[in-house]
């Protein structure tokens, strides 16, 4: 996966977590979605910085973007599916991370263990009523 493909991905999670922020009929769940929203958008916003500031290139111009980020209707157990998926995306990278001696990769790494992390506090928040 190229770092472009991550960002997509993290600004993708964003978005969506958005739509199950407002679609969302459960208080317990709005407010597990606004703390996502917020740590996601602060995580992507290190990755990138991360990256730029390690030389590592980023295609902004056709590389990086969101196209398709809609929810036909609010559902928890779509949303654990696609908070899991994400976070199994994001661990297939670190993991590309941890075998390349790249600069920046390690800093990356330790980046993106807060997104798993908070995959995981996610999807256990979503477990309480």
């Amino acid at each position: 996966m190229k770092i472009e493909s991550l960002v997509s991905q993290m600004m993708h999670m964003t978005v969506v977590g958005r739509l199950w922020h407002w679609t969302t009929d459960n208080a317990q769940h709005h407010v597990t979605y606004e703390s996502f929203l917020t740590q996601n958008d602060n995580l992507v916003d290190s990755v990138v910085e991360s990256a730029l500031g390690n030389d590592i290139s980023i295609d902004f111009s056709s590389g990086v973007g969101v196209q398709d980020a809609t929810v036909p209707s609010y559902s928890v157990e779509a949303s654990k599916k696609a908070l899991n998926a994400y976070r199994e995306e994001v661990v297939k990278f670190q993991d590309s991370l941890n075998k390349s001696e790249s600069r920046g990769s390690t800093e990356l790494a330790t980046i993106l263990d807060d997104v798993v992390e908070l995959c995981s506090k996610t999807l256990y928040m979503l477990r309480l009523k």
